[in-house]
């Protein structure tokens, strides 16, 4: 009788042991409290004259894996081409909704104009702009 029981104690217990091990010794490899990518807002293509600034903010949003946004990351926002006007702020942070915005001002050429924005780890987006005479 003793020898049964400690059998069923034992078939009990050893696959309870392995199913804690394994749950214990598995580990999440996603960090959701880092950038997964960045996605524009609102902004792009827009038309402004020579010397003003254009009708509306350039932003995009920073998202983590989970699709939660991600809060204080810094984006640094770049005139590429053909490289004349401003932009303020150059480098901004994104809000509690993961958001972050700058202001393009057109300077004196009209053309079209490329705005560059990084997040440290993801690819780059770009916003088109044109500048009337």
């Amino acid at each position: 009788m003793c020898a049964v029981k400690r059998q069923l104690f034992v078939n009990r217990i050893i696959p309870l042991v392995i199913a804690t091990a394994a749950l214990y010794s598995c580990t999440l490899t996603t960090d959701p409290s880092r950038p997964a990518t960045m996605e524009i807002v609102s902004g792009d293509v827009q038309t402004a004259p020579v010397n003003t600034a254009l009708p509306d903010s350039l932003s995009v949003i920073v998202v983590g894996s989970f699709f939660e946004p991600i809060v204080n990351e810094p984006v640094v926002w770049s005139i590429v081409a053909p490289g004349e006007g401003s932009l303020d702020p150059a480098t901004s942070q994104t809000n509690k909704d993961g958001v972050a915005w700058t202001r393009y001002t057109a300077g004196a050429t009209a053309g079209a104009v490329k705005i560059q924005v990084r997040v440290s780890g993801l690819a780059s987006v770009f916003f088109d702009e044109t500048v009337t005479p």
